[in-house]
C-alpha cells in the first residue's frame, strides 16, 4: 500500500512539473492603430531646437490636440527611400508627456515596434505635450553625423512622432525650428517666418514635413538654376569656409545644363511646385545622398567640389542622380514601396529599376550637362563593369535577391562584400539598363532608345506631387510600348542569372572591358578621395594608405594567402608598408622568375608572414572601342 501511494505521489509530482514546465505563449502586444484615410482633429505643433552645436543636441517641443483614451505615439520607421527599417530610436532620450494642465503622464514603449509608445489619455484632457532630446551621432556609430561646429543637417523623421491611425498625408503639422544665431538655412518647406534665430514654416502634411528636410549652415551660397521659371529649381551648399563656395559661372552653368537635360529627358513634366539641391561640403558629414519629392540632401566629402574641380569629381553624379528620383521614386513609385505611414513594412522588389535606373540616368545625365565628361564617365562605367565582373558571390547569389540588402543588413559592416554581394542593383542595375538600352536602339535601327520608355513612363502627369504606384508588368508593357519584344524574359535572365556579369550592353554600345597597367584618371581620384588603393583586379584587395585591407576579393591572391578585411599590412618584401611600396612590389613580382610578393601582416593581436603567388602585375579597368562597330554609348552621353 505504502508503494501504491508513492508512486501516486510521484506520478502526481511528475505531472505538476512538466505542467510548470510547459511553455507559455507570450501575451499580445497592445494593438497599434491601423492607417486610416480620415483628418487627424486639429493641428500638431512642432518646436525643433538645433542651436545647442556645443553639446550637439536638439531639442524637441511636439503639442497634439488629443482625445480621451489610449494614443499611440511613433517615430518614422520605415522611411520613403531609405529602403530599411530607419529609425533613429537609439538617440531618442529625454522622452515625457505631460497634459495641458500640467500633469506628467506614464507612457509604455510597445515591446515590438520599439519606436511606438502607448499612452493612455485621461478625461477632461485636450491636448498632451511632448518632450525629448535627442544627442547627435559620434563619428564610427551607426548614425550618420548631423551637427559640426559649421553646419547642422535636420531630418525631422528623427525627431517628430506622429498619432497611429491616420495615414501621414492627414495629419497637419505647424513646425518652428530654431538654428545658431547668425547662421542660415535652406529647406524644400513652404512659407518660411523668420525671427532671429527662430523661422516659422507654414503649416503642412506631416508627410511632406517628413520629406523636407533642413540644412542650416555658417556659411552658404545659393544659385538659381533656372532663372524665371514659373517652377524654380535651386543649388543651395554649405561648407566650412567661404573659400570654397566660390563656384566659376561656368561651374553654375553645368548645373543648369543638368536641369536642362532632365527637362528634355522627362518630357518638360515636372511632379513638384519648386526644387531644392541641398548640397554640404564637409568632411565630418562625408558623402550621402537621398531623394525627396521638392528637394535632395547631398553631402561631398571634399571641400574642393568647386575649387577642385578637374581632380576631385568622383561622385560628382549624385545631384543628378538624387534629382532623377523626383520623377523615378517619388512620384512613379514600385507599388510594395508605398506605404500610409512609417509603421507598415515596405518590400524591394523592384529596386532594380527604383535605384538601377536612377543610377543608369543619374550618369548619363551628368554627362549629357557636363558635370562628368564623356571620358571620365566611361573610366567610371569601366570600374563599374569590372567590379560587376569580380563578384563570385553572382555565383549562389542573383541581382534580383540583392534588392533586400538594406532590409537584411541596413547597418553595414559585414566585409566579403565581394562573396556576399551587397547593394549590387545600383551599378549592376545600371548595366541591366544599358543593356536594355542598347538593344531598343539596335532594334529600332537608332530611331528608339530608353529615352522613350523613361519620356512615356516618368515623363507624365505634369504638377502632380501625389505618388503614382506601379508594378513589374507595368514597366514591360511600357517598354514593349517602345519596340515589341519579350522584355520579361530578357530582363527576368538577367535579374536571376548565375553565370556572368551583364557586359552584353557595353559590348552592343561598342566598347569592350580591358585592363592596363596603369590606373584611369577616375581610379587615380577615386583612390586620392577614399585615402586607399584600388588593387581589386591585381592583388585582390582594396588597402587604405595606413595599411588596412577595406576589402578582399573573396578566392582572390590575398584571400588566398589567408588576408581577409580587417587584417593590417605592415611590410612588404621586408619594407615598411606604404602604398608605392606594394604597387612596386606587385609590379616587380611580374617580372619572368620573380619570387612571390613578401606581405608582413597584422590581424587578430599577432603578426605574421604571408607569400602570395601573385605574378600578373598592375590591372586596372579601361574601356577600349570595338572596331566596326556603331559607338551607341557616345550616342547614349551626347547632350540632348
Amino acid at each position: 500500500m505504502t508503494s501504491k501511494l508513492a508512486l501516486a505521489a510521484c506520478l502526481a509530482l511528475a505531472t505538476a512539473s512538466a505542467a510548470l514546465a510547459a511553455p507559455k505563449a507570450p501575451p499580445p502586444t497592445p494593438p497599434i492603430p491601423i492607417a486610416r484615410a480620415v483628418d487627424y482633429p486639429g493641428v500638431i505643433d512642432l518646436k525643433v531646437d538645433v542651436s545647442d552645436t556645443t553639446r550637439k543636441v536638439f531639442r524637441v517641443t511636439e503639442t497634439l490636440p488629443v482625445s480621451p483614451g489610449p494614443l499611440v505615439l511613433s517615430l518614422p520607421k520605415w522611411i520613403p527611400g531609405e529602403h530599411s527599417p530607419s529609425a533613429q530610436i537609439v538617440l531618442m532620450s529625454g522622452f515625457t508627456v505631460t497634459t495641458d494642465d500640467g500633469r506628467r503622464l506614464a507612457w509604455r514603449r510597445d515591446p515590438v515596434e520599439m519606436t511606438a509608445f502607448h499612452i493612455d489619455v485621461p478625461a477632461g484632457v485636450q491636448s498632451l505635450t511632448v518632450r525629448l532630446e535627442q544627442p547627435t551621432a559620434q563619428p564610427g556609430g551607426p548614425v550618420r553625423i548631423a551637427v559640426t561646429p559649421n553646419l547642422v543637417l535636420l531630418k525631422w523623421t528623427a525627431v517628430a512622432l506622429y498619432p497611429a491611425g491616420y495615414e501621414v498625408s492627414r495629419i497637419k503639422v505647424r513646425p518652428t525650428l530654431t538654428i545658431p544665431t547668425g547662421w542660415t538655412l535652406a529647406t524644400a518647406l513652404d512659407g518660411p517666418e523668420t525671427d532671429g534665430a527662430t523661422t516659422r514654416f507654414a503649416p503642412t502634411s506631416f508627410e511632406t514635413l517628413m520629406d523636407s528636410p533642413v540644412y542650416a549652415g555658417r556659411h552658404k551660397a545659393a544659385f538659381d538654376l533656372d532663372p524665371g521659371a514659373s517652377r524654380p529649381v535651386r543649388l543651395t551648399v554649405f561648407a566650412d569656409s567661404p573659400k570654397d563656395l566660390k563656384a566659376t559661372p561656368a561651374q553654375i552653368d553645368i548645373h543648369r545644363r543638368l536641369v536642362q537635360q532632365t527637362d528634355k529627358l522627362f518630357g518638360g513634366a515636372r511632379n513638384f511646385d519648386h526644387y531644392d539641391f541641398l548640397l554640404s561640403l564637409n568632411p565630418a558629414v562625408g558623402y550621402l545622398g537621398a531623394e525627396h519629392q521638392r528637394s535632395s540632401e547631398n553631402g561631398y566629402s571634399s571641400a574642393g567640389y568647386f575649387t577642385a574641380w578637374d581632380t576631385a569629381f568622383t561622385g560628382r553624379d549624385i545631384l543628378a542622380h538624387e534629382y532623377v528620383h523626383a520623377w523615378n521614386g517619388k512620384h512613379r513609385r514600385p507599388a510594395d514601396l508605398w506605404t500610409p505611414d512609417y509603421t507598415t513594412p515596405m518590400r524591394n522588389s523592384l529596386l532594380w529599376v527604383y535605384e538601377g535606373l536612377t543610377e543608369y540616368y543619374g550618369d548619363t545625365l551628368a554627362t549629357r550637362s557636363g558635370l562628368y565628361s564623356s571620358e571620365q564617365m566611361r573610366q567610371r562605367l569601366a570600374l563599374i563593369a569590372a567590379n560587376a565582373e569580380a563578384t563570385p558571390g553572382r555565383g549562389w547569389r542573383s541581382l534580383r535577391d540583392t534588392t533586400n540588402a538594406y532590409i537584411m543588413n541596413s547597418a553595414g559592416g559585414t566585409g566579403s562584400t565581394s562573396w556576399l554581394r551587397s547593394l549590387d542593383y545600383y551599378e549592376e542595375g545600371q548595366l541591366l539598363w544599358l543593356d536594355v538600352d542598347t538593344l531598343i536602339r539596335e532594334r529600332t535601327h537608332g530611331a528608339k532608345s530608353l529615352d522613350d520608355f523613361a519620356r512615356a513612363f516618368f515623363g507624365v502627369d505634369d504638377g502632380d506631387m501625389t505618388v503614382s504606384t506601379y508594378e513589374v508588368e507595368d514597366v514591360f508593357s511600357a517598354l514593349n510600348a517602345v519596340t515589341p519584344y519579350d522584355w520579361a524574359a530578357f530582363i527576368n535572365a538577367r535579374l536571376d542569372s548565375h553565370d556572368r556579369a551583364p557586359l552584353d550592353g557595353l559590348t552592343r554600345a561598342g566598347w569592350r572591358l580591358v585592363f592596363e597597367a596603369q590606373p584611369s584618371a577616375y581610379v587615380t581620384a577615386y583612390e586620392k578621395d577614399a585615402e586607399t588603393s584600388l588593387l581589386t583586379f591585381s592583388l585582390g584587395a582594396e588597402i587604405g594608405w595606413d595599411g588596412a585591407v577595406k576589402e578582399a576579393l573573396w578566392d582572390g591572391p590575398l584571400f588566398r594567402a589567408g588576408v581577409i578585411a580587417g587584417s593590417r599590412i605592415v611590410k612588404v618584401n621586408g619594407k615598411p608598408y606604404a602604398p608605392d611600396t606594394l604597387k612596386a612590389a606587385i609590379a616587380a613580382a611580374a617580372r619572368p622568375g620573380a619570387s612571390a610578393i613578401v606581405l608582413g601582416v597584422r590581424a587578430d593581436d599577432r603578426d605574421r608572414v604571408v607569400r602570395v603567388a601573385y605574378h600578373g602585375g598592375p590591372r586596372y579597368p579601361h574601356l577600349r572601342r570595338l572596331p566596326q562597330t556603331p559607338d551607341r554609348l557616345g550616342q547614349i552621353l551626347s547632350p540632348r
